[in-house]
């Protein structure tokens, strides 16, 4: 398995490409990466086969439909954000959005697009109804989307939000195992075990 790691400005996205070793390749929120997912897709000589979206807020999902109509690859995203990609999210603080629709809604679970890889959605609301983070338990790896960062957690203050629910996915987070290395949807990867001390029991002030 392969890692194509991405930092995407102007909001330090982590835009992620996720392959086998026969080149089958996962895009994970493109954000407004199209030009350095593509083009590590060209270098690596990568099929993208599927582009999930952590949750459907503008800034990770702006791409969808340039990397969709470069790669041919489906998308996916928890059915409970794919509203967010309907045209009245088209027009958003970032501009103009490619009009992108979902091929396939996830729930929670195993999810097949990449047979080599065995990958889970596991349903973490609370910065978003959908938000949905994307685990590899046998690599002991986590996509957070925007429920974890690096010594920090998601905004619950937006349309959607709601700090209860967060706060329950992240003591699901937390129960992963402590090895689990995090890459989140903005700023640096980290390690679960580093963020232990504060994220257990972590709760909102309110």
């Amino acid at each position: 398995m392969r890692i194509f790691p991405f930092c995407v400005p102007p909001y330090d996205n982590g835009t992620y490409i996720v392959a086998d070793e026969a080149g089958d390749a996962l895009v994970i929120d493109p954000a407004q990466g199209e030009r350095v997912v593509l083009a590590a897709v060209r270098e690596a000589k990568l099929n993208v086969v599927e582009i999930l979206n952590t949750h459907g807020h503008g800034d990770h999902v702006f791409d969808n439909g340039p990397v969709k109509e470069a790669t041919q690859a489906r998308l996916a995203i928890h059915r409970a954000d794919a509203y967010r990609l309907g045209p009245e999210y088209l027009t958003n603080w970032l501009g103009e959005m490619k009009r992108c629709d979902p091929d396939d809604l996830i729930d929670e679970g195993p999810l097949t697009y990449v047979k080599d890889l065995r990958l889970v959605a596991l349903h973490t609301p609370g910065h978003t109804e959908g938000s949905t983070c994307f685990h590899l338990p046998d690599e002991g790896i986590l996509f957070s989307g925007d429920v974890l960062f690096k010594g920090n957690v998601g905004r619950v203050d937006l349309p959607g939000g709601d700090a209860a629910a967060m706060e329950r996915s992240l003591a699901r987070v937390a129960g992963l195992a402590p090895g689990t290395r995090v890459y989140p949807g903005h700023g640096e990867p980290t390690v679960l075990a580093n963020e232990l001390g504060w994220l257990r029991g972590f709760r909102f002030g309110r």
